[in-house]
């Protein structure tokens, strides 16, 4: 449960159960989309002078749900500086050493069902998401998103901004370069470069 009061950045319907566990707290869901969240009540609409008015008013945490690495760390930056935490959902493995490494870090967004193994790092903005594998001695640059039920392997190495689709599988000892993206459902058997866009059994570049 969430001891304190929260506002939620960005829609995903993932996020239903955890927003009415902890509804006690919850102060509602900043979006600059236009239609309204059907569970929520909206907040601040992504201007700063409504920002403002909630922190006066409550100083809440801010959980960035957007995919979008590059976006989670302009409002981080931009906007919600300091009120921006990390969010470990129940339900997944973190080992111990790599949880207390955690709590160094912000922005950090951790989805139920995940497993995360021994002497993985971490960076600022990482969003996993749900049923996602990471297995010993990887290496998460600041803001990589990684999408539902991707399964990474030991000693593996991703960039910053990179974005790892839903089932991708990204085989030992792979490197892969800033800003890249990985195709839902790839098997990633070599190291991919900076930018590039890369989808398929094996994994190769459609960029």
């Amino acid at each position: 449960m969430i001891k304190n009061k929260f506002c939620i950045v960005g829609i995903d319907n993932d996020f239903e159960e955890f927003i009415i566990e902890n509804k006690g707290n919850y102060l509602g869901l900043i979006s600059n989309y236009k239609k309204n969240y059907k569970i929520t009540k909206r907040a601040g609409k992504e201007k700063i002078t409504d920002w403002l008015k909630l922190k006066k008013k409550y100083n809440p945490n801010i959980f960035i749900v957007i995919d979008q690495g590059k976006e989670r760390k302009s409002l981080t930056d931009k906007i919600y500086k300091k009120n921006v935490k990390n969010l470990i959902m129940s339900k997944t493995y973190i080992d111990k050493f790599v949880m207390k490494d955690l709590s160094t870090k912000k922005g950090i967004l951790i989805q139920k069902l995940c497993f995360i193994s021994s002497r993985v790092n971490i960076n600022n903005g990482v969003k996993i998401n749900v049923g996602s594998q990471i297995h010993h001695d990887v290496l998460i640059g600041e803001y990589v998103t990684i999408a539902p039920r991707a399964l990474i392997l030991g000693s593996v190495k991703i960039g910053k901004f990179t974005y790892i689709g839903a089932n991708a599988i990204i085989k030992q000892g792979v490197s892969i370069g800033k800003n890249a993206v990985i195709g839902a459902g790839a098997v990633v058997i070599r190291n991919v470069k900076d930018n590039d866009v890369v989808a398929g059994n094996p994994a190769k570049s459609i960029k």
